[in-house]
Order: C-alpha cells, then sequence, then structure tokens
C-alpha cells in the first residue's frame, strides 16, 4: 500500500497560498490530501512509462502487441481519465471503466484486471470487442464507444508526444540519417527499451486542456504521477519516466513554483532505493522566446528613475479572461511601492484594494479589470493583474463589464536601487484540439519601440533582431515549472536540423534571481523540433494507425529526451555552447534524436 504521507513535502504545501490561480474558481475537483493510493501491480515490469497529456490512442498498430493466441494486446496498462462527468460504459452487466476508488474522480480503464474485478472488462477485452476474427481492430468504433472525444479527431497532442516517446519508430527513423538528414526516412523499428516499454496514461480533463495558462497543472498532474507511481510494483519496476509537455508562463521562475516543489518531492521519495523505483520526470522549455511575453528590469544606481511602465496589448475579440503576474524581491518592496493598471481610455487606473475584497452584493456589476493584493510568499512578492475578455461571449455574465482592447497601461513605482522586476503574461492562446476564440496577449516597450526599434531592425544575427535595450527580455522565458535545477528533473529545447540552431520558439533561461534552491541557466540540452525553418515541426502518430503528421513545439523535444532517458546513457551533446547566451539557450548543446 502506498501511504498517505509518500510526498509529505506536497501534502504540507498544498495547504498554503498559490500564487497563480486562476482569478475565476474552477469547478474540477481539487486535491484529495489524505488519499491512500490503491496499488495497481498487475502485469508490472521493470521499466513503466508515464505520459500526461491529451489524447491516448491505446488501439493504433505502434503500442500493440499480440499474444500466442494471436490476439492483439495493448502495451498501454492503465488510462485515468480526469473528466469529472466521465462515465464507464456497461456492456452485458460489465463495465469498462471505474471511478478510480482512491482518486475518486474521472474514470480509469486497466489493460490488466485485480482477480477483485470480475465485472470489469479490461482495456485488451474491450480491443477484442472490437476486432475481427481476423484481429482487424475497428479504431473508430474503439474509441467512440467509450467516450473518448479527443480520439475523434484525425490527430491530438498526446498522440504525437506517446509515439514519439514509446512508439516502435523513433524519431531517427523519421529525420533521415545523422551524415545526410535530406535523405528520406527509413522508418526502421526502434530496438531500445521505450518501444517495448508498458506505458500510463492520465488524460486531462477537457475543461483542463481548453484552459491554456496551465495553472491547473499544480493540482493534476500531482495526482496524474501518484497515479502512475501505483503501476510500480515495488522490487520489480526498476524505472518510472514521466513525460509532461505542457507548462505554465507565469510562476516565481525561481525553483519554488507549488508544482516544482511537488515534483521535487516525488523524485526525492522514489529514488531507486528500498525497492522503490527511480523516478525521472521530463518537461518542455517552452514555446515562448518570441512571444513577448516577460519583462525584466533592474534599478541599478539610485540615479536611475524609480519607477518602468510598459504596455500590455489585449487583441480586440478575445474570448477569454487575460491575465498576468508582476514579481519582486519582497525586500525590495517598500510602502511606496505600487503597480497600476490603466486601460486605453485612461481612465479609470486600476490599483490594488485597500483590504480583501468581501463578496460584492447580488446584481453588483464588476469592473473589467483589476490589480490583486499583493501576495507574499517566501522571499517573493507578486502582483497579479487581470482583463476580461474583450468580446461579449454568446452567454454574457449580467455582472461583469466586457473590457476594452487595446494598450493597457502597467506602471510600478517605488522601486528601490538593485530591486529586481519581472512580469509574465499568462498564456491565453488555445491549446492543440481546442477552440475557444481566445488570443494571446502580449508586452510592448513603447519607448524602445519609439528610439531603438528602427536601428534594431537593422541588425539580425542568428536568427534573431535586437532587442537590446528594450524591457522586453527574451532571455528568461523558460517554462515555469522547469526552472529548478535537479538531477532527476530533465527540460528540453529544440533547435533545427537543418542549421543546429535552436528553434525560434524554443524558450530560454536563466531562472530569476537565483534563491537558495539551485536554480536553472537555460535547458539541459535541446533536441530535433524542425527539419529547416520551411518545414516546421517533427513527425509522430496521430489517432490511428498509419496516421503521422507534425508537431511543431518543444512538446516534440520533451519525449525524445525521455526516449533517452529510458535507455541511458544521454548521447554527448554535440556544438556545446561557448558563451553564456547560448548555454541559456541550449544548455550542453545539441543532441541527436533517439
Amino acid at each position: 500500500m502506498i501511504e498517505s504521507d509518500t510526498v509529505p513535502i506536497w501534502n504540507e504545501f498544498v495547504s498554503r497560498v498559490e500564487l497563480s490561480l486562476p482569478v475565476k474558481p474552477s469547478s474540477l475537483p481539487g486535491f484529495t490530501k489524505e488519499t491512500v493510493i490503491t496499488p495497481r501491480f498487475e502485469g508490472a515490469k521493470e521499466l513503466l512509462i508515464g505520459v500526461l497529456d491529451d489524447g491516448c490512442p491505446f488501439a493504433a498498430a505502434q503500442f500493440l502487441t499480440t499474444s500466442t493466441s494471436g490476439h492483439p494486446g495493448t502495451r498501454v496498462r492503465g488510462i485515468w481519465d480526469q473528466n469529472k462527468n466521465k462515465k464507464p460504459v456497461t456492456i452485458g452487466g460489465s463495465d469498462f471503466g471505474r471511478e478510480p476508488p482512491d482518486f475518486l474522480f474521472g474514470v480509469e480503464y486497466l489493460r490488466d484486471l485485480p482477480a477483485t474485478a470480475p465485472a470489469q472488462i479490461g482495456i485488451n477485452e474491450w480491443i477484442n470487442m472490437h476486432s475481427t476474427p481476423s484481429h482487424v481492430i475497428d479504431e473508430d468504433g474503439c474509441y467512440a464507444d467509450a467516450g473518448f472525444a479527443t480520439l475523434a479527431r484525425r490527430v491530438s497532442h498526446g498522440a504525437h508526444v506517446m509515439d514519439v516517446l514509446a512508439g516502435r519508430t523513433p524519431t531517427s527513423s523519421r529525420v533521415g540519417p545523422p551524415s545526410e538528414r535530406r535523405d528520406p526516412p527509413s522508418w526502421k523499428p526502434g530496438v531500445d527499451r521505450a518501444s517495448s516499454a508498458d506505458v500510463v496514461f492520465v488524460q486531462f480533463s477537457d475543461e483542463c486542456i481548453r484552459d491554456a495558462t496551465g495553472v491547473w497543472l499544480k493540482d493534476y498532474a500531482v495526482q496524474g504521477i501518484q497515479y502512475m507511481l501505483s503501476f510500480a510494483k515495488p522490487g520489480v519496476t526498476k524505472k518510472v519516466i514521466v513525460n509532461l509537455s505542457y507548462g505554465p508562463t507565469t510562476g516565481p521562475h525561481d525553483g519554488t513554483a507549488l508544482l516544482e516543489e511537488a515534483l521535487n518531492a516525488l523524485i526525492t521519495q522514489f529514488d531507486g532505493t528500498q525497492g522503490k523505483p527511480r523516478l525521472e520526470i521530463v518537461l518542455p522549455a517552452g514555446n515562448t522566446y518570441f512571444s513577448e511575453g516577460h519583462v525584466g528590469f533592474t534599478r541599478r544606481t539610485a540615479a536611475d528613475p524609480d519607477s518602468v511602465e510598459w504596455i500590455w496589448r489585449l487583441p480586440p475579440d478575445n474570448s477569454v479572461l487575460c491575465f498576468a503576474e508582476v514579481w519582486m524581491e519582497t525586500a525590495a518592496v517598500g510602502p511606496a511601492t505600487t503597480v497600476t493598471l490603466t486601460p486605453p481610455s485612461g481612465s479609470p487606473a486600476y490599483v490594488p484594494p485597500p483590504a480583501p475584497p468581501s463578496p460584492p452584493p447580488l446584481g453588483t456589476v464588476l469592473p473589467p479589470a483589476g490589480v490583486d493584493l499583493p501576495v507574499v510568499r517566501g522571499g517573493n512578492t507578486m502582483w497579479r493583474l487581470q482583463v476580461e475578455p474583450t468580446i461579449v461571449p454568446p452567454n454574457p455574465t449580467a455582472n461583469i463589464e466586457t473590457a476594452q482592447h487595446g494598450d493597457w497601461k502597467i506602471k510600478i513605482t517605488g522601486i528601490g536601487v538593485n530591486a529586481h522586476v519581472h512580469a509574465y503574461v499568462a498564456r491565453s492562446d488555445p491549446n492543440m484540439g481546442v477552440r475557444t476564440r481566445a488570443k494571446l496577449s502580449y508586452f510592448v516597450d513603447q519607448q524602445w519601440e519609439q528610439h531603438h526599434s528602427a536601428d534594431a531592425s537593422c541588425k539580425y544575427a542568428a536568427g534573431e533582431f535586437d532587442k537590446t535595450k528594450s524591457l522586453i527580455d527574451r532571455f528568461g522565458s523558460i517554462n515555469g515549472i522547469a526552472t529548478g535545477r535537479r538531477a532527476r528533473i530533465h527540460v528540453a529545447g529544440g533547435f533545427v536540423i537543418a542549421n543546429q540552431r535552436k528553434s525560434p520558439y524554443s524558450s530560454a533561461g536563466p531562472a530569476r534571481n537565483p534563491p537558495p534552491p539551485p536554480v536553472r541557466v537555460g535547458p539541459d540540452v535541446v533536441l530535433p523540433c524542425d527539419e529547416s525553418y520551411a518545414l516546421g515541426g517533427i513527425r509522430g502518430g496521430g489517432n490511428r494507425s498509419g496516421a503521422v503528421f507534425r508537431l511543431t513545439g518543444t512538446s516534440a523535444a520533451a519525449p525524445q529526451l525521455a526516449r533517452h532517458v529510458a535507455d541511458p546513457p544521454i548521447p554527448p551533446a554535440r556544438y556545446p555552447p561557448t558563451t553564456l547566451k547560448e548555454k541559456r539557450k541550449r544548455g550542453r548543446g545539441n543532441v541527436d534524436p533517439p
């Protein structure tokens, strides 16, 4: 039995105030603090791969095995669908799927059923119920009858990630030989450990996937990893590799985010000793290098201004609430420090309320924007700024005004000498497969645009225009849960095969203002994310057997690195950086695909 104190640090931290909560409360069920995890040891092997994502094509050919009787079987040992309204499918008095007895929401599907579940249908049995006598699988019916909505589409994010990580055909067989990547792919099946390993998949809920900010990860990702670990049998399962190709753009960016601390607690607990598996977690660096979503400012001397301002540009017809975070060291925050958000019209200017707001009377019209009271946690102080949708939604909320689109001004005053100000825009553009009519907001340094942009537009090097002297800082854009440096938490960026440069969008370090915990300079390494500037993305499997498509982003780099971690050693990096800037972009250098 895995007891409730499996992750004592997380159980302690979960009761604290979180700095990046959604502005609007979610109806999703929360983390159950005193959970006793149910063991799921049937069919355990030495290596277990875990994927937290959206879309698990468990009946696709790249994840199948063949039994001695000729019946197809899947390498997917379990799927936990975290949709709160998901229900099992009942056929002939037996259920395909059940509510997890430990987490008490969603539905889990098991390949190897325990003897205590005689009225359950396993994943293999479900596949064979949708197969012809000659063992041809009706994949459409297999997924549709179970209600897997994501798999109704041709492609999904999770299908690609899972194939790159654990499919039969590794990425190296999809991009041509190393000597000449312009040659045709060999499509040669892999012989590495990941190509035959068992997989546990956690399907994030539709509500989570629709929320592109990723702030929900701190709860559901931790529960998902705990679920995966329940399949690891002590003394049998030696290693568990978990891939999480998501992440927020907000957060402290100094290794102290709640989810980062929870992941640290998990790898500390599951360290490969005393019969426990060795847990390794792989994350993407992020795709926000050019998204203009990070501001960095330091007041270096008393002669420098004690204030700074910039523009937060919100596009018209944006359908979701947008928020941004401003971070400072608590020691640098004085009584004169203020944060102001001014709309395009110039009035009114929003400032933090003098006291925690009480619930407004029923029918009160709420303002379209605001600045929350600063939240102090550890050595950090954070202000959250939010702006409501700039388009009237189909079912408008009567007591919330629609916000103005255009240039909102953020101004911070009372900044002490040697104080550092960092601001991050929460991602709002939709995740793959989601249609929300949401658009990405971003920062603009108007002073730089007026005085330096013309000159900078004539300076182009290594695929980038010069941004010197701008408040908008491309460095420090790394994934908000990938800023701490831990030996078994790996971070992958991306590079372009044609010229070996960092993929343009691949986020870079460093982490913000090093605190006592060790923090990152940049990603560990970079792996192929694009074949050329004209041929973006890396091929991976779709939702049906034989289907492939190109996914662009470091979401494709993380599973490649995870595949190397599953079958060590990681190849030596090529083109090692010689400057600090390059280390922030590419870590130790470029690593060939598995």
